[in-house]
């Protein structure tokens, strides 16, 4: 089961409204979107290290295609998310926060990798 991440995006979504309506971040919102972002990238590497050491319990060829799978799935889930959040803030005009985009980048790189792991065994 894919782990259940909970940072604040509640928030993160509030101040990127806040800065569309304003223009730009503040120097404070800009400190904080970009810890946001820097966070949550490093909890995905986590998670995407975790799952690389859970694979190794799995003896079975079929049930590690299939976790490969549930794995890239997740993550492409959070890739939409972001993807969206950056889609959002284009559209205020505002530019991506360095982070948003290096947090997209890893996404996509994580999601590729799952996804070779599962074609590699499917």
């Amino acid at each position: 089961m894919p782990p259940f991440l909970e940072p604040d995006f509640e928030q993160a979504g509030a101040i990127a409204l806040d800065a569309g309506q304003h223009g730009s971040f503040t120097p404070q919102q800009s400190e904080w979107i970009e810890a946001f972002y820097k966070n949550v990238e490093d909890r995905m590497l986590n998670i995407y290290g975790g799952a690389r050491l859970r694979a190794w319990r799995i003896n079975d060829r079929q049930e590690l295609a299939e976790y490969w799978q549930e794995q890239a799935d997740w993550f492409d889930q959070m890739l939409a998310r972001m993807e969206e959040a950056r889609k959002t803030l284009k559209g205020f005009c505002v530019p991506a926060p360095a982070a948003l985009r290096s947090l997209i980048e890893t996404l996509t790189e994580l999601v590729g990798a799952c996804r070779s792991a599962h074609q590699l065994l499917a």
